[in-house]
Formats: C-alpha cells, structure tokens, sequence
C-alpha cells in the first residue's frame, strides 16, 4: 500500500503540475472527472455487493454506509467488512486537497517552498504518530490487544499517511520543474536500486516493531524513501527492461484496482470454502483457489464495469477536446507566462 501512495502522489502530482509549468491553470473539472470515472463504478459495484450480500460481509455488520459513500470510514474506524477501502479514502481526500493546494500555492511559492513544505508535513506525521503512541499505545493494560488500537489512531487516519504520497509529489516536483535532475537520476539506475534497497531493508525491522515508539514515527517515512526510490530505478532504461519482461505485466498492471476492491472478499470465500474441504490456509490448493477467484472476480469487475467507464471516460475526453470550453488569459496562472518554470 505505501509503494500505490508513492505512485499515486507521483502520478497525480505530474498532472497536475505540468499546467503549471506550462503557464497555465489545472483544469479541476477535467481532473476530478477523471477521477471520478476511474474510482467510483467499481467501488460503488463491490460497496452494493458488501451491503446487500451478507454472504460477501461474512454476515458481519458494516459501519455506516454514509461513510463509506464520502470516503470518510478510515477516520475513527473500528474495523469491519470492506475495512481495507480506508486507503482508498485516504486517496479521494488527498484527490481533492492537492488540486486546491497547488493552485492556492502556484502564483506565491516555488519548487524549493513546495518541496520545503512537503517535508515540513512529513515531520508533522513524525510528531503526530509519536503523539498518537504516547496517548494511546503507551500504557496499554496487559492483556489488551494491540492491533485495534494501533489501526484506529496510527494506521488508518489520513494525516498519520501522507509520507507516501507526498513523496511521489517531491518526485512529481523534480521530473516537471527539474527535468536535468530527475534525467540523472534516471541514469544512476544504481544509486536507486541501492537507495531503495537500503531503505527497504531498514524498514524490514521497523515493520516488526511498529507498535513501539520509533516504529509508529519513523516506519512510514522510511518506507516513502524506499518506494520513491524505486519508483525512479523503475523509471531509468534498466528498470524498464527488467520489469518489461515480466510476462503478463501490463495485464496484472491494468487489473490492480480490481483485485484491490475484491481480494478480501474473494480471500474469506475461498478460505471457507477449502476450510469444508479439510484444506487449511496454507494449503497449496487453498491458495491456488484463492488465486483463482481473485482473477476471476477481479476480471469479470474490470470487464463489466470498470472497462466501459474508462471507454466512456475517453469518449467524454474527445467530446470535451472536440468543442471546448471557451479559454482566455485569465485561465493562466497568474504572474507565470505560458511555458514558464517555477524558480
């Protein structure tokens, strides 16, 4: 999950900066359009089937349906069917903050004051975790579980997660305003696979201790340092041949959100059902069925619904470049002719 945050910061950040960069004010409308139809027909389908289907919600009761329509249930959450869509709230708000943050930003501060704020709100997670683990997990009564408690004040609230995506923002920032830099970068495939490969491995027994003081602080930003880093090493000419030949990649690419809406659904039924069988968790069999409904759930979500929304999605797109709306100067950021890069 922290690797899709670096990747969504990083892509939602380049479309949204390149106007900028361009002289020119984000087309929110186009922006959040395009949000909507790539995000909300599949998870609308899967939320009906957890709220009418009690089969798929293992008979468990759901929290309110009102928060999960307005992509708020990951704050105060107690857990519960459909419990992982939390990071999708936590993308939808970040969706619609960034948009009003750049274009509140772009006429008054630079890539340095942008960058400088990001990392200003990555040491604001820092202390806000390190405050959520003095409350909460400090002092914990023996006995007590600590995962619940760890999920509702650490793991799951949107201000406790924005190193990732405000990693890929930092990366969106150097590829659109310092392409010389970012060029190097992708040319140093080396220091990237190092970077990300150390990181990663000191995240290895952070993950461990998450639940103590230093892991809740400083977990999140180390593995935003990683994923960022192999995010470039991705972007340079060896990343690419090396991933290009993964066989069936584009495929499982394009199938991602997918399997992410349906994997704890279709994991739970296929568990129960090799459970009758005799087949524990791990039994061979049992994962190749749970791989099985997994693909095919996650195939007959994009082919049914996902896939036509994205055609319409592009047949809107048409339409819209076909007779656009009237433009003038003022659509253009202010103070930055056409062309222009920030300082």
């Amino acid at each position: 999950m922290d690797l899709f945050f670096v990747l969504s910061g990083f892509l939602i950040g380049r479309q949204l900066l390149e106007p900028i960069a361009a002289g020119e004010r984000p087309q929110l409308l186009s922006f959040y359009l395009r949000r909507l139809f790539r995000i909300l027909p599949s998870y609308w389908a899967v939320l009906a089937l957890y709220a009418l289907v009690p089969t798929v919600r293992g008979a468990e009761s759901m929290g309110p349906l009102w928060k999960f329509l307005t992509f708020t249930q990951n704050i105060g959450f107690e857990g519960g069917p459909f419990g992982h869509a939390w990071s999708l709230c936590v993308e939808e708000q970040f969706y619609l903050v960034l948009p009003l943050l750049i274009l509140a930003l772009a006429p008054r501060v630079g890539v340095r004051g942008v960058g400088i704020l990001s990392l200003g709100l990555i040491a604001a997670g820092v202390l806000l975790r390190s405050f959520a683990w003095e409350s909460h997990l400090a002092s914990v009564p023996e006995g007590v579980p600590l995962n619940p408690i760890y999920w509702k004040w650490v793991y799951w609230p949107t201000w406790n997660r924005m190193d990732g995506l405000l990693a890929g923002v930092l990366l969106a920032l150097v590829h659109v305003f310092r392409p010389v830099v970012w060029e190097r970068w992708r040319r140093a495939p080396l220091c990237s696979g190092l970077l990300a490969l150390v990181s990663l491995s000191l995240a290895w027994p952070l993950c461990a201790a998450n639940k103590t003081l230093l892991g809740c602080a400083v977990l999140f930003p180390v593995l935003a340092v990683g994923f960022a880093a192999l995010v470039v090493f991705a972007a340079s000419d060896e990343g690419a041949r090396t991933l290009g030949r993964m066989p069936g990649a584009r495929w499982l690419a394009s199938m991602t959100y997918c399997m992410y809406l349906t994997h704890t659904f279709t994991k739970n039924l296929a568990l129960d059902a090799m459970e009758k069988l005799g087949w524990g968790p791990f039994h061979p069999a049992t994962v190749l069925a749970y791989v099985g409904c997994l693909l095919a759930a996650s195939t007959l979500l994009h082919v049914a619904v996902e896939r036509p929304f994205l055609r319409l999605r592009e047949y809107w797109m048409r339409s819209s470049r076909a007779h656009p709306f009237p433009r003038n100067d003022a659509e253009r950021t202010p103070g930055r002719p056409p062309h222009a890069s920030l300082p």
